[in-house]
Order: structure tokens, then sequence, then C-alpha cells
């Protein structure tokens, strides 16, 4: 994972940020880095449009029990997340 990424997510998780833009970073896997520890229980939206992610985390629900919104560009799924989990969940082609 590149250094920038890495910061990004290091100060969203320390700063308890309840929003995440990860857009356009070119991503081809989603960064687990995003699912270790409890330093991101408070993220509620998560926006990852225009990656390159073909699969989404399955214990994505588990481990970001807040979040409410996911946006991504994801070329097809091999995910189903709980309505009580997202309530918007954006596929852009």
């Amino acid at each position: 994972m590149a250094s920038e990424l890495c910061k990004t997510i290091s100060v969203a998780r320390l700063e308890k940020h309840k929003n995440l833009f990860l857009n356009y970073r070119n991503l081809h896997h989603f960064p687990l880095e995003l699912l270790k520890d409890e330093g991101l229980q408070y993220l509620e939206r998560l926006y990852m449009k225009r990656n390159s992610l073909t699969t989404l985390p399955e214990n994505l629900a588990q481990k970001l029990p807040n979040l409410v919104e996911l946006r991504t560009t994801v070329s097809f799924v091999a995910y189903c997340c709980s309505t009580q989990c997202l309530q918007t969940f954006d596929l852009l082609r």
C-alpha cells in the first residue's frame, strides 16, 4: 500500500473521522488497513470512486459497524451487505 494512502488512513483513525475519501487512488484491492483494529469504528461514509476494485471484503460490515454509505466503482461484486449496515451502496460503472 502506498505510503500516502497509509498516512490518510492513519490520520482518519487517529482523528476518528466519520468520512473518508479514497477516490481516484488507482486501488486494485480494498485496503485491508481500513479493517485493522477498532480505530475506524466511527467511520460512516467511505468514498472510493474511480478505483479498480472487483470485490469488497466479506467482513466489511463487521469491521466498520457505523458505515452507512459506501460509494465505489466495482466491475462486479461478490459481496452483499445487510441493509442494517449500509443505507446507500452505489455501484458506478
